[in-house]
Parts: C-alpha cells; structure tokens; sequence
C-alpha cells in the first residue's frame, strides 16, 4: 500500500509540474508574443469587396464607411447595387464621392479585371473582402450541374480571379518610394470549410478549398507586407440563407437540425460578422470564427497553421483532446442517424 501511494504521489506531483510549468511558459510568451496591428485604422484606406450588394459585403461596406474607409463594391446585379449605395449615403453623413462601384461578375474574368484595375487607378487599394459566395442546398447528383457549376466559380474560382489580379496591383505598391505599406487580403468561408456541411457537398468543397487557399497566401505573401484574414462565419442572417434553399428541403433541413445544429432564430447578424472580420483584418488575426462551435472546429482541423496569440494557443492546447474524443463520439452518433 505505501508503494502504492508513493508512486501515486509521484504521478500527481509530476502532473502538477508539468502544470505548472506549462503556465509559466504561456506567462512568458505573453510578454513577448504580441503580433503588431496589420492596419491599425481604416481611416483613409480603399477597401474593396466584391458581393458587395447584400449580406455580409454590404454590412462590411457600412461598417467600413463608418470607420472612414473609402469603398470599392464590385456585384453582378445593377439594381441590388443600386439599393446598396442608397442605403450607405441614407444618413446624408457619408458621401457618395467615397464610394466607387462597379457591375462585374466574380466569375467573368476579363470584366472583373477591368473593374478591379478601375478601382485601383481611382484610389491605391489597401484591402480586398473576398466575399462573393453563392450555393444550394440539395444532394450532388439531385441539383442541376449548372448550379453546381455556378458554386464553383462563384465560391473558389471567383475568388482566385479577383486575387490574380489584386494582388498583382498590390504587390507593386510602394509607400512614398519606400516600404510597402500594411495591406490585406480578407477571404470569406464559412463553417462548412472546417466542418462538412450535410446536403451541400459541393458548397463544402469550394469553402474547404478557400481554407487552403489562404493558408498557402499566408505564406506567400509575407514579404510584400500583405496579411491575410481567412473567416469562417456561421449561419447568417442574409438573403443567400433563403436563396440556397435550406428552409424548403425537408429532409435536409431535418438532418441539419440533428447533425448540423441549424436553427434559423440563432443566425448571426451580417452586422455582427462584419465587426469581427474588419477588426480581425486590422489586428493581422490569420483564423477567425465566432460562437463555440466555431472555436471547436478550429481547434480541431487548425493544422500546421499556428494560433494568431499565445492565448489562444493555449485554450486549443487544453481543449484539443477533450474535442478530440467528443468528435469520435459525435461521429458515431452523426452516423447512425444518417443510416436510419
């Protein structure tokens, strides 16, 4: 018995060490691990996002406005353009002379091209929202393949076009003959690029291939003083959530209720989406997500991409096993309610 509780002791006082000097390390990389702002205002910076008419990219473009940023709104619908300008200049405090728009499809190349190298002579660019999405709710071989066609260079090759030619633009900026100056790239995925999403395998696979996008660019971009802020929002409340069709196929809205945590009361607000994406953007954060599921997924599928502050490295380090074991659990359970 007293060996017993001898080697038990011993265990729980190489347990508490390894505690504690785990908690000593997190303290001194506190000090020293502080990432500098990418941007640290947006006052005076042109900003440019494409999908710029609805949604996300319109509460980005208010919230931009309201920051003293000057806008670049790029869409492929003129009338919904239309109605996004009158609603930012409403309030009579902002200018319609901050505000450059173009009609452009993400996945018209040529046009997009022109469009983007118009906004750039009109004002140098300092960040462009990769926004532009669009998907359908259905099974692979059940939606027409135009649509799916349609998803793929909306969501990934749309994007691709408009970085092509970007960030050719920005590379070659320099400040006042000197160093480059802090730029941005911001590209938006979803959940669905850290989690499959049921019923929409080819939406998740446009939004998976946005993750590695960015963290290819992450890399590549670092010597021209460019950062890039990949985000990966939750359900939201816009007109695509109505658009994709989730709400009227039943099957699917069920196992997404189940499996999926869907509940249309509890999506986020665009306006909420674009404060932490444009907050992100200026303080150089690489990952962003929101709500807890959001946290868990990123924990769990970050990889070789390292957390954006000591902080959070050390919540993925204590929370990784334990989410580790509950996703075998859940997967398990996601399994045999897709079999029934």
């Amino acid at each position: 018995m007293e060996v017993a509780a001898t080697i038990l002791t011993i265990i729980a006082a190489t347990i508490l060490t390894i505690i504690l000097l785990l908690l000593l390390i997190f303290l001194g990389l506190t000090l020293v691990w502080k990432p500098s702002p990418c941007l640290k205002t947006l006052g005076g910076k042109h900003v440019l996002i494409t999908g710029g008419s609805s949604g996300i990219g319109l509460a980005i473009a208010k919230e931009a406005l309201s920051q003293g940023a000057f806008l670049t709104l790029i869409a492929r619908n003129s009338a919904k353009l239309e109605k996004a300008i009158d609603k930012l200049v409403d309030n009579k405090t902002i200018s319609a002379d901050r505000i450059f728009t173009k009609i452009a499809d993400v996945g018209d190349y040529e046009t997009l091209a022109d469009a983007i190298e118009q906004s750039f002579q009109w004002r140098a660019i300092d960040v462009v929202v990769c926004n532009a999405g669009w998907g359908r709710v259905g099974y692979i071989d059940e939606i027409p393949i135009k649509d799916l066609h349609a998803t793929i260079n909306t969501n990934l090759s749309g994007m691709v076009n408009t970085l092509h030619v970007a960030l050719r633009l920005m590379k070659h900026r320099t400040n006042q003959g000197h160093a480059r100056p802090p730029m941005s790239v911001v590209l938006v995925s979803s959940l669905a690029g850290l989690s499959a999403q049921y019923g929409s395998s080819v939406y998740t696979a446009t939004k998976y291939g946005v993750k590695g996008l960015a963290e290819a660019l992450r890399l590549e971009l670092m010597r021209y003083n460019i950062g890039v802020t990949v985000v990966f929002p939750g359900y939201v409340e816009t007109p695509m959530l109505d658009e994709c069709g989730i709400e009227t196929h039943g099957e699917i809205l069920k196992m997404l209720k189940v499996i999926g945590l869907y509940n249309r009361s509890e999506a986020e607000t665009p306006e909420k989406v674009a404060k932490y994406i444009l907050e992100a953007t200026k303080n150089g954060t690489f990952l962003v997500t929101s709500q807890i599921t959001g946290l868990m997924l990123s924990t769990l599928s970050r990889g070789s991409i390292p957390a954006d502050s000591v902080g959070r490295a050390f919540i993925e380090l204590v929370l990784y096993l334990p989410l580790r074991i509950f996703s075998c659990i859940s997967a398990i359970y996601v399994a045999r309610r897709v079999r029934k």
